[in-house]
């Protein structure tokens, strides 16, 4: 899946044309976060003593219904998902079922697919801070906390003897996320008690990316436990 998530999706013959600010982009971030909790959650019946997979999906709801709020805010109704999917935005049926089967074979190859989730989702997060200012704060915690789940997969990664190569960030990027200390994540009404005292600003980088988006995927919880 290199460069980016969006050549993935072509590859499987999903080619959706999206400009960056239409309501179906930010729909698509909304689902993103509900794949990444489904994804988990299903995983952690595989490998329950994995602690990320055990604690990241409470996070994972509670940043879903924050992209919720996002889509109430722009007046966006999300449609029923047509039947036969678990999704509306193209492409991430496949992406679900693909790396829920690669998660499965083993504790390993489930940081990994954690890793590569959190790493796309970093990249798209950046590219939403840039097309939708007015939610800038709401993207910057997001992709914060993603941060802190990034790091969580990949000391779990290397602990099982794995390793990861960056797919849309830079080596650079990758390893400033890698080196980085928990973050809090800013989004208090929406993490509850993962979420760090309030006015505490995220640390992530804004900026321009590709990653899960069409065209180019939350608020984690800084006092979760993810290792």
């Amino acid at each position: 899946m290199k460069p980016s998530l969006a050549f993935a999706l072509a590859a499987l013959g999903l080619s959706p044309i999206l400009k960056a600010a239409e309501p179906a982009a930010l729909v698509r971030l909304h689902e993103e976060e509900i794949l990444a909790h489904d994804l988990y959650v299903a995983l952690s019946k595989v490998h329950p003593d994995l602690m990320p997979l055990r604690n990241i999906p409470t996070s994972e709801a509670r940043h879903r219904d924050a992209m919720a709020a996002v889509l109430g805010k722009e007046k966006i109704s999300v449609a029923d998902v047509p039947a036969g999917r678990r999704f509306r935005s193209p492409g991430l049926d496949r992406l679900f079922k693909d790396w829920l089967e690669e998660g499965k074979k083993s504790p390993a190859e489930a940081c990994r697919v954690g890793v590569r989730l959190e790493e796309h989702d970093i990249a798209d997060l950046r590219k939403a801070q840039v097309d939708f200012p007015a939610h800038k704060e709401v993207f910057a915690a997001l992709e914060a906390a993603s941060n802190n789940h990034l790091r969580a997969f990949h000391r779990n990664l290397t602990r099982h003897g794995g390793t990861y190569q960056p797919e849309v960030l830079t080596a650079a990027e990758f390893k400033a996320i890698l080196d980085g200390s928990q973050e809090a994540c800013g989004c208090e009404g929406a993490c509850g008690a993962d979420c760090a005292k309030p006015g505490a600003k995220p640390q992530g980088q804004g900026g321009p990316r590709r990653g899960m988006g069409p065209g180019g995927p939350n608020g984690r919880g800084k006092g979760a436990k993810t290792e």
